[in-house]
Parts: structure tokens; sequence; C-alpha cells
């Protein structure tokens, strides 16, 4: 509604409504850019996290393919190291959508350790790093895989990489093997038929 400055001056338009157009223009073009900072925040943040589940996925079905597929006889560092770093890595990347598959290094942001079980102590020896040493290591029932990923992710919203230029996700999961045929509790203590 457009006044003209005669009815203005004439006394004709109410006090307080010649400014009322303008104001909230001004609110507006005030709010919108912390609204767009927010919106943007919230959507980097969710890829973050989306990250960060799908790469505890990957992990998580490495070392089930880890339990299942372990290698129960002595194999030499070079096979160890294909089973660790090709067949298990091969698995997590295959679960990856967000995640940079590139970003995943053996030995550097992807380890994978065991950890052999002692039966006079009842807890784990210090972890050994796949293929690390040169003598023959073997699996036995209730060692345990562990595998240790990391990735760096960036912001994609180039107001929050100003404020965090990068994100470093780990995810670090073990399992214990069990023998082939089940756990083993001992003899049964019911009465045979």
């Amino acid at each position: 509604m457009r006044y003209s400055e005669r009815e203005k001056n004439r006394g004709k338009i109410p006090e307080g409504m010649m400014g009322r157009r303008g104001q909230g223009l001004v609110e507006f073009a005030l709010a919108l850019p912390l609204l767009l900072f927010l919106a943007m925040a919230i959507a980097d943040f969710g890829r973050i996290l989306l990250i960060y589940a799908e790469l505890g996925g990957g992990v998580r079905e490495a070392l089930r393919y880890a339990i299942v597929q372990a290698p129960t006889g002595s194999m030499t560092k070079a096979q160890w190291s294909s089973f660790c770093y090709e067949a298990l890595l091969d698995r997590l990347k295959a679960t990856l959508v967000l995640t940079p598959k590139q970003a995943l290094v053996p030995q550097r942001t992807y380890f994978v350790y065991f950890e052999s079980f002692r039966y006079d102590t009842g807890q784990f020896r210090p972890a050994v790093e796949c293929a690390s040493v040169d003598k023959k290591f073997v699996l036995k029932r209730e060692d345990r895989v562990v595998i240790d990923a990391q990735v760096t992710v960036s912001p994609v919203t180039p107001m929050i990489q100003a404020l965090m230029p990068q994100v470093t996700i780990r995810y670090r999961a073990g399992r214990t093997l069990f023998p082939p045929d089940g756990v083993y509790f001992g003899p049964s203590q019911l009465p045979s038929p």
C-alpha cells in the first residue's frame, strides 16, 4: 500500500506504519546468513556422522570375514600380509560409500592386530601387528583379531572448512576367535537317555 506525500503530511497514515515493510526485509537479510550457516553445519555434521557409521560397519564386516576365514595353519609373512592387508581391506572397502577408499592405507591408516590369549592368566598378551615379524604365527581358539581404521575427512562447505579444516575419524574393534564346532563347555551334565 503506497501513500503519497500529501497523505503523509495530512496525518492520514497511522504513526509507525511508515517503516514496517522495510523492517521485515532488513531483519530477514540479517538473519539469512546465520540460518544458511546453521543449515550447512548440520548437513556437514550429518555427513561426517554417516562416514563414521559406515566406517564402523565396514570394520565390523571385515572382522566377521576375519573370524569366518581365519587361517588355522601356520602361514608365511607374505600370506599373513595378503590376508590382513588385501582380503580384509577389500572387505572393508566394499562397504564404504561416502568414505574415500584411497584414504585407507595399510600400516598407516589401517592396522590389523592379533592378541593371543594366555590360559594360565586368563588375559590377552600384548597385541602383535599383522605380518610384522618373520616368525610363524598361528591363530588359536580364543585369540582376538583387532582392526583399527582411521580416515581424515574435510567438510564440504567452505565456511565450515575455514573453522574446521579436517576431521579424523577413527574406529577400532576386535573379535575373539572360536573353534569351528562352536563354544566348548565341557562334558554334558545331563544323564544320558
